[in-house]
């Protein structure tokens, strides 16, 4: 028993230690923009990509690495150019696996065109991190995001940890539990209420975003969950000491960074 209390504890310490470095650079990037954000969210986005398409060639799948790449650069270049394109470079990347998946058969089959598309299309989702920058009050809303986001994760892990007992989803990921769940929730609502200090919206508002943050992250960890379950691996990666690969630690931003850019425009729309 002793044993294990202190793999668990070192295992904690590490996880601690790799926060502490990786959120202050995380947070002056997003505060600056510009560049340091957008290279910081190419870098996440085509380490991720290399994560997930290790994980599916480890299936017997042969995805195209060159296409995926390929299509990332497209589709940073079109976040970074005119933001607004981003929506069309996604479906001209779609037509590209289409063809591909023509002139490559039998190489290359639906089930490898459709690893490609569905790691660049939905790892794509990174560049929400970098357009929510570029939004007015940019910087506050992507902070917004972060923060709410590592609230949940947080909140939920000493939640499930010391108070739950009922699984959330026990065949994808069964140390989740519904404790957890709604504990990560409360984190996530309150940490989103506490910017009414610096964005000119209601609290009440903010607290339900955070809500909304907290289930879509979930959702997104939840993904990965079922990726690795059908890979049959633990992890992404390694190379977050105690966390594991970029997609374990970053998953759930896949989602929430979507969810708050969303929740900005649509208050600029109505504004």
């Amino acid at each position: 028993m002793r044993e294990t209390v202190v793999k668990n504890c070192d295992g904690l310490l590490v996880r601690v230690a790799s926060a502490l470095v990786g959120i202050p650079v995380f947070i002056m990037a997003a505060w600056w923009g510009q560049w340091p954000l957008f290279l910081l969210v190419a870098a996440l986005y085509f380490t991720g990509i290399r994560e997930m398409l290790r994980l599916a060639a480890g299936t017997g799948l042969k995805p195209s690495f060159s296409l995926a790449y390929a299509g990332g650069f497209v589709l940073l270049a079109a976040a970074y150019y005119d933001s607004a394109s981003y929506p069309a470079a996604l479906v001209c990347f779609l037509l590209i696996c289409a063809v591909a998946l023509v002139f490559l058969f039998p190489r290359y089959t639906l089930p490898e065109a459709g690893v490609t598309f569905f790691t660049t299309a939905y790892l794509s989702f990174f560049l929400y991190l970098y357009l929510l920058r570029l939004l007015p009050h940019g910087g506050q809303w992507l902070l917004l995001a972060l923060v709410a986001t590592w609230a949940f994760d947080i909140v939920a892990y000493f939640g499930g940890r010391f108070l739950g007992k009922r699984r959330l989803a026990p065949v994808l990921s069964p140390g989740k539990t519904l404790v957890g769940f709604i504990s990560g929730l409360l984190g996530s609502a309150v940490a989103s209420s506490l910017f009414s200090f610096w964005l000119p919206f209601d609290r009440v508002f903010l607290f339900g975003l955070g809500l909304v943050v907290g289930v879509a992250g979930q959702v997104g960890d939840l993904v990965f969950s079922a990726v690795k379950r059908t890979t049959g691996n633990k992890d992404t990666g390694c190379l977050i000491p105690g966390h594991g690969g970029v997609l374990d630690r970053f998953d759930s931003m896949l989602l929430t960074a979507p969810v708050v850019y969303m929740a900005a425009r649509w208050l600029m729309s109505v504004g």
